[in-house]
């Protein structure tokens, strides 16, 4: 049933203009928004400095979907509470917007500085990055990362990591107490070391290996520096020079095909038993 919920999910979102409720950070500016108001004139205002306490106010909801999902304890509300909830969480319809324009612009000659700004807001990144690292990891962050958290964790998973990451790019303000950035570098670790495997799967394995290796101990670069080292080894084939799209295109196509490899592998989990 994951492996079902994953597929359509993925489906969905490919094929259809999702509205921004369906959105994380939309969502989760309307839980902040509403939260705030209730709390403004309570006793419990001041508690909202405490870390711990914007952990669990920027979880919350994430908890009280997967908590509801497993006390229901039916399997057709898991199934289309796991959808409903994939799709919250990798829905990014502006940013695929924004890759359109860019491909748009690029393809006539015209400048993309606009774009490339617009991209490097959503993926958290500064002007200083190569459009083709911002764009590889958007698709990490709202997909590759997403499947992983939810075939672990199921609809809470998915949901948090989501949380976790619409605060750290969107919402830094209003968790001024939280290590944000710390902690989106935790819960990025393995997952991206993961993606990493899927890149020598698909990619050029012998010259991938050892960066791939180094990643294992480095616990000092920021994850998505690390990811980006991973997909330029990984590449076969050089970058057309007179294409400003050949590079960003071909990553792109890297990443996806490495998220076709753990599709299969999910699968493969899903026929021996191994995934329930």
């Amino acid at each position: 049933m994951i492996l079902i919920a994953l597929l359509i999910a993925l489906s969905i979102e490919r094929v259809t203009h999702l509205p921004a409720f369906w959105q994380m950070d939309f969502l989760l500016g309307r839980w902040l928004d509403w939260s705030q108001q209730k709390l403004a004139a309570s006793r419990y205002q001041q508690q909202l400095q405490k870390p711990w306490v914007q952990m669990l106010w920027l979880l919350l909801p994430a908890l009280a979907a997967g908590l509801l999902v497993s006390w229901l304890d039916n399997l057709l509300v898991t199934f289309i509470g796991g959808i409903i909830a994939f799709l919250v969480a990798c829905s990014c319809q502006p940013a695929r917007n924004a890759y359109k324009q860019y491909l748009k612009a690029a393809n006539k000659g015209e400048p993309t500085e606009r774009q490339e700004q617009q991209l490097q807001a959503f993926a958290g990144h500064d002007d200083t990055r190569a459009v083709e690292d911002t764009v590889c990891w958007l698709n990490y962050q709202y997909y590759v990362a997403i499947i992983f958290f939810f075939v672990v964790f199921g609809v809470f998973g998915a949901l948090a990591y989501a949380s976790i990451r619409s605060a750290q790019v969107q919402y830094q303000s209003q968790f001024s107490a939280l290590p944000l950035d710390r902690i989106r570098w935790a819960v990025d670790f393995i997952p991206v070391r993961l993606t990493g495997l899927g890149l020598l799967v698909v990619g050029h394995f012998s010259r991938a290996l050892p960066v791939w290796l180094a990643s294992l101990t480095d616990f000092n670069r920021p994850n998505d520096r690390i990811l980006a080292n991973l997909i330029a080894k990984a590449e076969d084939l050089p970058h057309h020079p007179d294409d400003k799209t050949d590079a960003v295109t071909a990553q792109l196509g890297l990443m996806k095909r490495q998220q076709l490899v753990w599709l299969c592998v999910i699968a493969l989990l899903t026929l021996s038993g191994g995934l329930h």
